[in-house]
């Protein structure tokens, strides 16, 4: 189980689902030449926190929505990686049929 939640944690499949979320929309911000499809969802998730978080906070400056925006796509990349290492834990083991 401690592996299950290390891996989910900081384990490969996290990183990468991290890495898609998130560095495709900072090439985009960095240089709008490399905003690319890619960018979508990581953007997707930006565009719906700030939405939020104008009628929330309406004097919330856009640049401090970067933060929870790591934070989000952090979680979300938690749950898609568990997600994954617990599947995957499910069909390595052995069928437990009679």
């Amino acid at each position: 189980m401690t592996d299950l939640l290390r891996n989910a944690l900081i384990g490969p499949a996290t990183v990468l689902v991290f890495c898609v979320l998130v560095v495709p929309l900072l090439l985009g911000v960095a240089d709008t030449r490399l905003l690319t499809p890619l960018a979508a969802p990581g953007y997707f998730i930006l565009l719906t926190m700030t939405v939020v978080g104008s009628v929330v906070v309406p004097g919330y400056l856009f640049w401090l929505y970067w933060p929870p925006f790591l934070l989000v796509c952090y979680a979300l990349s938690v749950v898609v990686g568990g997600c994954y290492y617990l599947l995957d834990a499910q069909l390595r083991s052995p069928s437990k049929t009679s």
